[in-house]
């Protein structure tokens, strides 16, 4: 389906204009101010409370004095201000409350150097360091990638051509790797008609998923670089948000999945997960989009490499979560690895995710231009530079600089000691500070940016997932998964299920099964479509 920036434009400014409404958490009336705060709130589920013929979850609502802001029908719920009697009134009567304050929702940036100016860093023991007749080896750049990763007839061939891809962010900068495919951006954090991103998070993630390398002459481009993408912004330039405005966004990707030619989301996103999946709001919007034919891939998350770490909803059955692996820059699958801080499951209750990796570390996309991305990556260009010259430096010349000195290039306490200890142990943190420092390397072109974490992972298979639908429309999410399992290849070593789930994702092989797989998306969305109510009043056949 062809859809003209122009028109999909006028779709995003009008409905982005309704979202500017803010809550209100105060009382009205003449009575003295009461303290309220927001919650997505949901009646107990499977409960006999709300019969056909009984009061309406909203009528309780309503009697308890909340004042309900919207109607979140995708959860069955609300958005409500309650007071914390309020609350605490209608949890008693069963009904589950999410508080709707805002909070972070990106993964954690591997690329943080760990420092702290306050930090006290206590020497390691004898035993533990390592012997001088075991120096430890300078550190090495890591060889840029000269090819794509997953190059074949088959991907040369479908590369996501009329399949949109809805990216869950904190926007999207009009980067020229999407020329004429970036349809549009819906705003629910500020309602701003237009397609911007304020912290480069999701302008990244994007160009993961389908920049065309434009201006890298092909080299750093995503795995679908002809689908079309829609910037849902969800979050702020701070990378938080609230859990109200991303059900909202689904939601928005569910009504207009079919004008748009919606068939993914990505959400390289995600906060604290519980043993209680099913009655988290933000997956139930994911069943919710799954059951409507829509592809939902969610980040794992970087937590890792402890277990039962996998953030909401990465913690879903009905998304398809996505790891890190890193591919050491090579297309060779011999040297590749998890990334370290690649979240492990179980879940909380037992079940295996993620289900597949895929490469997430030095993954250069697309670039927001002015946001803290590219300040961080420009000064860890400097600190690099200046570490680099340290290095060259005898052991003793080193120890004897003063603390001021390190001070000045931002670095704290531990690496300023470590700096001082001993020859290894000074080589370790050069080795740990050099590669940090270049995990959010520049692009000489200035258009792109190197970036680790399952959130840039999490859009390579989404890319992927697009490109499997430009070759077989019919797949239904279901299949999709299946097939993205069964095709994944197995990392070298010891790895087990709750760390590269099924394996890194195979392209070829993928799109192998997808054109040969019959597909039953209709059969699928008929069989999950919402059941009708029975009218108020009406008697339950028995």
């Amino acid at each position: 389906m062809n859809i003209q920036a122009n028109s999909a434009q006028n779709l995003f400014r009008t409905f982005s204009l309704n979202q500017s409404k803010k809550l209100n958490t105060e009382s009205s009336g003449d009575s003295a101010s009461i303290s309220r705060d927001a919650y997505v709130v949901m009646p107990p589920k499977g409960s006999e409370l709300f019969k056909s013929d009984g009061p309406s979850a909203k009528s309780l609502m309503e009697a308890s004095g909340a004042e309900i802001h919207e109607d979140l029908g995708l959860v069955g719920g609300y958005l409500a201000s309650l007071s914390p009697k309020q609350a605490s009134d209608l949890q008693k009567r069963g009904f589950r409350l999410v508080a709707d304050k805002v909070e972070n929702f990106l993964p954690p940036d591997p690329s943080a150097l760990g420092e702290d100016e306050d930090e006290e860093f206590t020497a390691k023991p004898e035993a533990d360091k390592k012997k001088a007749s075991e120096p430890v080896a300078p550190w090495a750049p890591r060889a840029e990638m000269t090819a794509p990763r997953f190059d074949s007839e088959l991907t040369r061939k479908y590369t996501g051509k009329g399949v949109t891809i809805a990216v869950l962010d904190t926007g999207v900068h009009p980067h020229p790797d999407f020329d004429g495919r970036l349809l549009g951006q819906v705003d629910f954090v500020q309602g701003l008609p237009m397609a911007y991103d304020d912290n480069g998070h999701g302008t990244h993630v994007s160009g993961c998923a389908a920049g065309d390398g434009t201006m890298s002459e092909g080299i750093h481009k995503g795995m679908a670089s002809e689908a079309n993408i829609i910037g849902v912004k969800v979050l702020s330039g701070a990378g938080s948000g609230r859990n109200s405005d991303i059900i909202k966004g689904i939601q928005w990707c569910i009504e207009n999945k079919d004008e748009l030619g919606i068939r993914v989301i990505n959400m390289s996103l995600g906060g604290p997960s519980s043993k209680d999946w099913e009655n988290d709001p933000i997956n139930q919007a994911v069943k919710a989009a799954h059951d409507a034919g829509l592809v939902v891939l969610a980040a794992a998350g970087n937590e890792g490499p402890n277990r039962k770490t996998v953030g909401s909803p990465g913690n879903s059955p009905d998304a398809i979560t996505v790891g890190a692996a890193d591919d050491m820059d090579t297309p060779d699958p011999s040297d590749d690895t998890m990334a370290d801080f690649s979240s492990r499951g179980p879940t909380k209750d037992g079940r295996h995710k993620p289900d597949v990796v895929a490469p997430g570390e030095h993954i250069f996309a697309a670039l927001s231009p002015t946001t803290d991305k590219y300040k961080s990556g420009m000064g860890n260009a400097v600190l690099h530079k200046a570490l680099l010259g340290l290095d060259k430096l005898p052991f003793e010349t080193l120890a004897g600089l003063p603390k001021e000195t390190f001070q000045a290039m931002g670095l704290g306490a531990r690496s300023i000691a470590a700096f001082k200890e001993d020859e290894n142990t000074a080589q370790a943190e050069f080795n740990r500070l050099l590669s940090a420092t270049t995990r959010t390397e520049i692009h000489k072109s200035k258009a792109y940016q190197a970036l680790p974490g399952t959130s840039m992972a999490t859009p390579i298979a989404a890319g992927l997932v697009a490109s499997m639908l430009e070759a077989n429309p019919d797949l239904s999410p279901e299949q999709v998964r299946d097939i993205l399992t069964s095709t994944a290849d197995k990392l070298p070593g010891k790895w087990g299920p709750n760390s590269q789930g099924a394996g890194m994702i195979d392209p070829d092989e993928a799109l192998t099964k997808a054109l040969a797989t019959k597909g039953n998306q209709a059969e699928f969305v008929a069989a999950h479509a919402p059941k009708p109510e029975a009218p108020k009043g009406e008697e339950k056949a028995a």
